[in-house]
């Protein structure tokens, strides 16, 4: 199938993609392409899946990520969602190192964050409560900051987890688990 590009920030239907910084995103890896972005440290990129489908997107960090770089992750939780994530992956590789593991389980009510470093996970933090609910649109920030990620959901701060490893590791955002991703944009 082939890549389709459309020139808006509207939300796309399923199979169109919007892409800016340079990546066009396909149904496999994603192609390069020169960048006429007047920002070309801002990177964007918006895709929709089917209701109900399990997502796996990775959106690379073509300039990384360092202090005051900001995530920001749109989509909806579908009614039967049981457990999604957003990783900061320091690869492509298959058991890639995680700098940030943030795990919201609708299913056990609660949201893991948590690290991953040669293929061994960390010690898991929990936040305070869900702050995400079935069926709801939402909004997570994941701000960098010198001592950690900042993750804010909607407009409240929900944790501010402590690096574990250095930032400037990061290479990807990668959303994945019974999401209906809208879009991810980086800053």
């Amino acid at each position: 199938m082939e890549t389709q590009v459309r020139k808006t920030t509207e939300r796309q239907p399923p199979g169109d993609y919007l892409a800016c910084g340079g990546v066009i995103f396909g149904h496999t890896a994603p192609l390069r392409v020169p960048s006429r972005s007047a920002r070309p440290h801002c990177f964007c990129v918006a895709v929709s899946v089917m209701a109900g489908s399990a997502t796996n997107n990775k959106t690379p960090l073509l300039q990384g990520v360092r202090t005051g770089t900001v995530m920001r992750i749109r989509g909806v939780v579908p009614e039967q969602a049981g457990r999604f994530h957003i990783n900061l992956l320091c690869s492509e590789e298959q058991e890639a190192d995680a700098a940030l593991h943030f795990n919201p389980r609708l299913d056990t009510s609660e949201v893991v964050f948590n690290t991953k470093e040669q293929g061994k996970w960390g010690r898991e933090e929990r936040g305070s409560g869900i702050p995400f609910q079935r069926g709801q649109p939402f909004e997570v920030l994941i701000i960098t900051t010198e001592e950690g990620f900042k993750a804010v959901v909607g407009d409240k701060e929900y944790l501010h987890f402590q690096h574990r490893m250095p930032p400037a590791r990061v290479r990807l955002v990668e959303v994945g688990g019974d999401v209906q991703l809208h879009s991810v944009n980086v800053f």
